[in-house]
């Protein structure tokens, strides 16, 4: 089956210093965690967070909450720069959905 699906509009949270790039590259990221995702993706949250405190060891954070058929699948990540955690993001992201039972 080939039909096109229509994403929900991203509803994004940010907080500190994050960049228009970094914040495109969690679309993308998220995009394509949920590509082979089964069943209707009806929401999404994407939450980028970088704390400006050189002490910790991870300050910048990616989280994700998608909604498909009714269910809610949350992943999130952390790491030195906001770059990294949104790759991790991803492959937390399509670990969980690629899991997610449908039906």
């Amino acid at each position: 089956m080939n039909a096109t699906r229509e994403r929900p509009d991203i509803r994004f949270l940010v907080s500190g210093d994050v960049t228009a790039h970094e914040r495109g590259a969690a679309e993308r990221a998220v995009g394509e965690a949920l590509a082979e995702a089964r069943g209707a993706v009806t929401s999404v949250q994407i939450t980028l967070s970088v704390v400006a405190d050189p002490a910790l060891p991870r300050p910048a954070l990616a989280r994700a909450v998608v909604e498909i058929d009714g269910r809610v699948v949350r992943a999130q990540a952390a790491a030195p720069r906001l770059v990294e955690a949104i790759a991790l993001l991803r492959s937390r992201l399509a670990v969980r959905t690629a899991n997610l039972r449908v039906g």
